[in-house]
């Protein structure tokens, strides 16, 4: 028989437990939904398997061994004949771990963290065995995007922003120290660092408008204008993240943290020598580049450009420059001129197929034509002979009849018959009439002898003859010869 102080002691230390007591228990024996703990009391406590542990717990163990020693936490008791107790492990671990990170911001506002997974809106991380979360936006310093999955399997800092026991919600910072870090490298990097430096960088993001690189403890934009020399480049073609480049400082805004680069300024301008390598007459094979309403922009070598003037395009009148060239076509051109002042070049497209070069060889005067008219002017109508070779049918070759206006007799587009009156390759002229072909021209000599040739057939016919001499040819008297002379 027990004694009664013995019972008392034993039923005193029952009635210590107490909802939210965290007790000390052995795991004897494992049921359906859970285990069964044996903490001292008078029946053994139920310890469901949801209240082994919780999401919140990083790298907890799966499930308890029969014998293992195990805290746990009093979540309901009931005295009496109907004696339950119901524990859970997982509140009183969270207590414990809470209460530990604690402790560490007490001791520094900074706590180390490692990444779990990548999720919607940032990154999920522990400390000290619980879950917390790192918005995106405090992953990386300010205005800085980042992929939080380079982020997963990483040790890193970082400050606490928010904390909620009850919700079990953690929310720290990485972006608080970096910047603080950050301040500190820029002081420095400003003061050794002025426009003109020529720094090494890796690519860190490429734009459309250009391309950023980090150059330590900052990042400075290389604009699209400051890439190359060459023109129209596009900067994905060029770059890729991660490509280490070297840049020159041309702007520092310390103010806004804010660094202008450039790379084409570490290289050497190719204008610089350009008028050693081309000259007038040169012949160069490009790429047009741009192709505008005055003309296109044809690259010769990279970083120079030269403009083929609308009227150095064609031979032929044309609307647009476009008509003959088209962006990205390889063409073969003439330099016409090389500006290095203004670092200009004018190039010929038309000059390499000159079309009068064929034409003293191809036409001769004399020789008849179908043209088609191309433009009416006051003097006359012009007409194509063949394409870039116009000539010019001057009014008073267009009919044997007076002509007031070119328009009277012709219009544009319309083809007719013509002869070639003049040629000059030279001045690249060409004459032609249409009232050649209406009347054939006679020499003036000509139309005396006709006329004489009819007087006198016209005399045989009226029995006129004259006397022959004595060695037979006939006699003429001196007013006969005076009457022939006269006419």
């Amino acid at each position: 028989m027990e004694s009664m102080e013995s019972i008392l002691e034993q039923y005193g230390e029952v009635e210590e437990l107490h909802r939210g007591k965290v007790v000390t228990g052995t795991v004897v024996e494992a049921v359906d939904g859970g285990w069964l703990v044996d903490v001292g009391y008078k029946c053994e406590g139920f310890l469901p398997a949801r209240e082994w542990s919780h999401k919140v717990l990083v790298e907890d163990s799966e499930g308890p061994a029969v014998e293992e020693k195990i805290q746990v936490q009093v979540v309901s008791i009931r005295h009496g004949e109907e004696a339950q107790l119901l524990v859970s492990r997982w509140r009183c671990e969270f207590d414990r771990r809470w209460s530990e990170l604690e402790n560490k911001f007490a001791q520094n506002e900074v706590v180390q963290v490692k990444g779990l997974r990548k999720v919607k809106g940032g990154l999920m991380v522990e400390s000290c065995g619980l879950e917390g979360f790192v918005p995106i936006s405090h992953l990386a310093e300010e205005g800085r995007g980042v992929n939080p999955g380079k982020f997963v399997d990483d040790t890193f800092d970082a400050k606490l922003l928010e904390k909620d026991k009850k919700k079990h919600r953690l929310v720290f910072s990485r972006r608080l120290i970096v910047e603080e870090s950050l301040a500190e490298e820029r002081e420095k990097f400003y003061t050794d660092v002025q426009e003109g430096t020529v720094l090494e960088g890796e690519v860190s993001s490429i734009t459309s408008f250009g391309v950023f690189v980090n150059v330590g403890p900052i990042d400075g934009l290389v604009h699209m204008s400051e890439l190359s020399w060459k023109r129209n480049i596009k900067p994905k073609e060029m770059f890729k993240k991660g490509d280490p480049v070297q840049v020159k400082v041309i702007g520092i805004d310390r103010e806004n943290n804010r660094l202008s680069l450039s790379m084409k300024q570490t290289r050497e301008d190719p204008w610089t020598t350009a008028g050693s390598r081309w000259k007038a007459q040169d012949r160069a094979t490009g790429v047009v580049t741009n192709v505008t309403d005055f003309g296109a922009f044809v690259e010769v070598e990279p970083g120079i450009e030269g403009l083929i003037h609308i009227g150095d395009l064609s031979w032929t009148r044309i609307k647009h420059p476009r008509d003959v060239l088209r962006k990205g076509q390889e063409v073969e051109v003439v330099v016409l001129e090389v500006d290095m002042d203004r670092k200009r070049m004018s190039l010929g497209y038309k000059q390499l197929n000159d079309p009068w070069n064929d034409v003293a060889g191809k036409y001769s005067k004399d020789q008849d034509l179908t043209v088609k008219v191309v433009r009416l002017a006051d003097f006359g109508a012009f007409v194509e002979v063949e394409e870039g070779v116009e000539g010019l049918i001057h009014i008073s070759q267009l009919s044997t009849k007076r002509v007031d206006k070119p328009q009277d007799v012709l219009s544009e587009g319309q083809e007719v018959v013509a002869r070639i009156i003049e040629i000059n390759p030279a001045d690249r002229r060409m004459r032609l009439s249409i009232s050649a072909l209406e009347e054939p021209e006679h020499h003036p000599k000509q139309r005396d002898d006709e006329r004489k040739r009819s007087r006198g057939d016209r005399r045989e016919q009226e029995g006129y003859s004259k006397p022959a001499g004595n060695d037979g040819e006939p006699n003429v008297t001196i007013g006969e010869l005076l009457r022939n002379m006269q006419e």
